[in-house]
């Protein structure tokens, strides 16, 4: 069994950043990702056999770049890549970590520190004909332009409320594509009065503002129309694929032509081992889902566990990397492989740099906030796909678990309606879900309990089960 003083969950921004301090300190540092190349999401690398002209060559991936290239380059780096963990157990010196690569059964890791790093993933929200053929996240829709230039349709609508959308619509023109329509659910009134109402401190760091500004001005000059107040209500089209999404205006619904439909109404922190081993989670706003507390030295409730980037609340690459180097520095310091002034030092300029981007990072979350304009699920419509539970099944399930009071939370309507139970173990429905019963509770959605966590924290064959740790 493999053994180092660090491992790390997760090879993006955080991970790296977090990898390249406990390096430097002379301490064994593995990255478990479940990709095959490092750099995470943001920085998402073609095979290493396929080549892609101008990759990420942009001024906004500079930074992050650099850092893929010098921590890749680190002879000292133990890479483990297409890997999941499937958990991380608490012993007398550390941690032992299960992992599986789907192929060679389970194999365990320890480590004396270990850093949760994992990312977000696309929040799913469910509206009618979200399940056909074609409709599909903004992030899987950027995965496959960034990393393989390979266009999932012909005809492309972009919808929901994050700016996001500005951005994927440049690749995909810029990867040789059509984008037919980029629709805000929000009004642009709206936009701008929460945009305002967070200027002065984002303009600390104006690149965020001004790359959007000109990527607005890039999709004009593309032809692509930019639509504000135009929330998509439905998808229709058949079993062979979507075909069309509508909108709601204010003077009746509009149908758009298209065969892909990506939507983005926000991200939500992958926090399911954090959850998993006990450590302190909380209701991430505005979106939702559950992120990680942490001190600040990025130190999590459990003794030994560590905490960045995305799995602390959704906040962009840059503050990631800055979330994973004070963790670095943290561990290193605690391991007793950085002295005290020397990690103060480090830790002050980092904490400086983290500070000045909180400006625009609640700038960007008021101006995406989806919540007041989520479309409605109701009826047939698919609340959990993975098990086929409809909307209407899940009301009943919280109207049946009523007379719990405040009691109940996500597990027992799980319990009633099996929503939650499939594939991808509630990551898809759980946020939807809890946004139910607290609107039935008439309380927040911070006070409804989440699904619990627990071992595997990712899907795996009861082969690789009965195999057992290598």
């Amino acid at each position: 069994m493999s053994a180092y003083d660090v491992a790390i969950v997760g090879g993006g921004p955080a991970g790296l950043a977090a990898a390249e301090r406990t390096m430097a300190a002379g301490l064994s540092t593995c990255i478990v990702d479940e990709q095959q190349r490092p750099g995470g999401q943001i920085l998402r690398q073609p095979p290493a056999t396929f080549a892609v002209a101008g990759w990420l060559d942009g001024a906004p991936y500079r930074q992050a770049r650099a850092l893929l290239a010098r921590v890749a380059a680190d002879k000292a780096l133990h890479w483990r890549g297409g890997v999941s963990v499937l958990g991380i157990a608490p012993e007398a010196d550390g941690f032992v970590l299960s992992l599986s690569d789907g192929c060679e059964g389970l194999r365990d890791v320890r480590a004396r520190r270990v850093l949760v790093a994992g990312g977000c993933y696309d929040m799913p929200v469910a509206l009618p004909g979200w399940t056909l053929p074609g409709v599909m996240s903004a992030g899987a829709v950027q995965t496959l332009v960034k990393a393989q230039q390979v266009l999932p349709g012909q005809r492309i609508v972009l919808f929901g409320t994050h700016p996001l959308m500005i951005v994927l619509a440049q690749q995909i023109v810029a990867a040789g594509g059509r984008v037919d329509a980029v629709c805000f659910a929000q009004p642009f009134a709206v936009i701008a009065k929460a945009a305002l109402a967070h200027l002065a401190r984002a303009l600390w760091t104006p690149t965020p503002l001004l790359a959007a500004a000109a990527g607005l001005a890039a999709l004009r000059r593309s032809g692509v129309p930019v639509r504000f107040g135009a929330p998509v209500v439905r998808c229709e089209g058949s079993d062979q694929g979507v075909m069309r999404v509508v909108i709601a205006g204010t003077h009746g619904e509009e149908a758009l032509a298209c065969d892909v439909a990506a939507q983005c109404y926000g991200f939500l922190p992958q926090a399911d081992l954090v959850r998993q081993i006990g450590a302190r989670v909380r209701w991430s706003g505005p979106a939702g889902g559950w992120e990680a507390v942490h001190d600040d030295a990025m130190r999590a409730s459990v003794p030994g566990l560590y905490v960045a980037g995305e799995t602390t609340g959704v906040a962009g690459s840059d503050a990631a990397m800055a979330e994973g180097a004070l963790a670095g520095i943290g561990m290193a310091r605690d391991a007793g492989a950085l002295g005290e002034p020397a990690a103060q030092r480090a830790m002050r300029q980092v904490r400086r740099a983290r500070a000045r981007m909180q400006g625009f990072i609640d700038l960007l979350r008021a101006v995406a906030d989806p919540c007041a304009f989520l479309p409605e699920a109701a009826g047939e419509t698919l609340l959990c796909r993975c098990e086929d539970v409809s909307a209407g099944a899940v009301d009943a399930a919280i109207a049946d678990a009523g007379h719990l009071g405040q009691a109940y939370g996500a597990s027992a309507i799980k319990l009633r309606c099996r929503a939650g139970m499939g594939l991808c173990q509630g990551r898809s429905c759980e946020h939807a879900l809890i946004r139910r019963i607290a609107a039935a509770r008439g309380s927040a959605e911070r006070d409804v309990a989440g699904f619990r966590a627990r071992f595997p924290a990712r899907a795996v064959s009861i082969a690789d089960m009965l195999d057992g740790p290598a």
